[in-house]
């Protein structure tokens, strides 16, 4: 049974579901009231990745990047490859696929479509991608985690639930080649995040996701990979926080970033129209969360601080992708094809109208260029936004 809290939120007084753990409940955000069309800030831009002018369409340039013609089909998030910085990495939620795109600054790109072999459960529907650590059990290559907007549903329309984030290898030679048992070429995957709704990377091989089915936020320890395609998860762990606060928008990712140095979470909630910081230095084990499968720790996390950075008063619609670049941090708006930029105060620096048809944004990345990168879901495309 949920809890409740009293909370003064610009001047009313509200009755907020804790839902079984204590969060803080103090609001932090700029101004309440939504703006006009175009950057809200006067002067000089504070974001001026996202343009120097008015924040209409016309301020900036949208560079095609990468085409349908390459094998995209609505893809949702985009990360770089530590190990090969130049080398993009786009995720299919159509066909559950990987687009490589090395070179992607330059005109000199080239691109590389692939799916593995058992893609249909260890990257389904693909919402999230983010790299991680290079240091695997078998040598030093480069690992990335992804995850996807699967119940694991069976031909009769039943589910098992049996789903969760997933662990890769980055080496050509390894992911989407090898399957030594027939279960592909991942080299590690937990199963307590139905609906898996974005990811980001935290140290090691530890990664926060978004669950739609639980609509919390999930912290994942992978541990000691498993090596190609076994099936060993015993050694994982999984921290479960704020179960029930999340709100799941079927199709429209939720993604997340994480500040090493502050260890501090950032949510785009995405149904409840909002941007969440979760303290990850709060928090104590509580019950423990009923696992799919033998793993060495599966908790919910109770008394993290949890607070509203950008409340839904703000006026975000379906708030979806978001990244960190230094101390801004980028929201794109899948319902609107608005992107935001907030100071960690949950203050508006500037916000760019890309004109794109509802319904395009998702992921977004900031380039080795220092230029913002973003998704069209709806053209199946990478664009970057060149400032005028």
């Amino acid at each position: 049974m949920a809890r409740f809290g009293t909370v003064l939120l610009f001047g009313a007084t509200l009755a907020l579901p804790l839902f079984g753990f204590a969060c803080s409940t103090e609001v932090v955000s700029g101004d309440p009231t939504p703006a006009p069309s175009g950057s809200t800030v006067p002067g000089a831009p504070k974001a001026p990745m996202l343009g120097k002018g008015d924040g209409s369409a016309g301020s900036v340039t949208l560079t095609e990047i990468v085409t349908a013609g390459a094998g995209l089909k609505a893809p949702t998030d985009l990360d770089w490859n530590p190990m090969k910085p130049t080398e993009l990495w786009v995720v299919n939620f159509a066909d559950d696929s990987i687009v490589t795109v090395s070179d992607a600054p330059t005109d000199a790109r080239a691109t590389l479509r692939r799916r593995d072999r058992a893609a249909t459960h260890f990257m389904p529907n693909p919402t999230g991608i983010a790299f991680g650590a290079n240091e695997t059990t078998f040598g030093v290559e480069g690992t990335f985690a992804a995850c996807g907007e699967s119940r694991n549903e069976r031909a009769n329309g039943s589910a098992n639930d049996f789903m969760g984030p997933a662990l890769w290898s980055s080496d050509p030679t390894i992911f989407a080649q090898k399957d030594p048992i027939g279960l592909g070429s991942h080299l590690d995957m937990l199963h307590n995040t139905p609906l898996c709704m974005g990811i980001a990377h935290e140290s090691a091989n530890r990664y926060w996701v978004t669950g739609g089915f639980n609509k919390s936020i999930d912290l994942y320890d992978f541990k000691r990979d498993h090596n190609v395609g076994q099936d060993d998860h015993s050694d994982g762990e999984s921290y479960q926080y704020a179960r029930g606060e999340l709100g799941y928008v079927k199709g429209v990712p939720s993604h997340l970033a994480y500040k090493a140095d502050t260890k501090m979470v950032y949510v785009a909630d995405t149904g409840n129209k909002r941007i969440l910081s979760l303290d990850a230095k709060t928090g104590t084990k509580a019950g423990t969360v009923r696992a799919k499968e033998k793993m060495a720790i599966a908790v919910e996390m109770d008394g993290a601080t949890l607070a509203d950075l950008v409340p839904a008063t703000f006026g975000l619609d379906q708030p979806s992708g978001i990244t960190l670049d230094g101390e801004i941090l980028y929201v794109t708006d899948h319902a609107t094809s608005k992107i935001y930029a907030f100071s960690l105060d949950g203050k508006e620096l500037q916000r760019l109208d890309t004109g794109l048809a509802a319904g395009s944004l998702a992921g977004i990345s900031v380039g080795p260029d220092k230029k913002i990168y973003i998704v069209d879901m709806v053209e199946g495309r990478v664009l970057r936004i060149d400032p005028k």
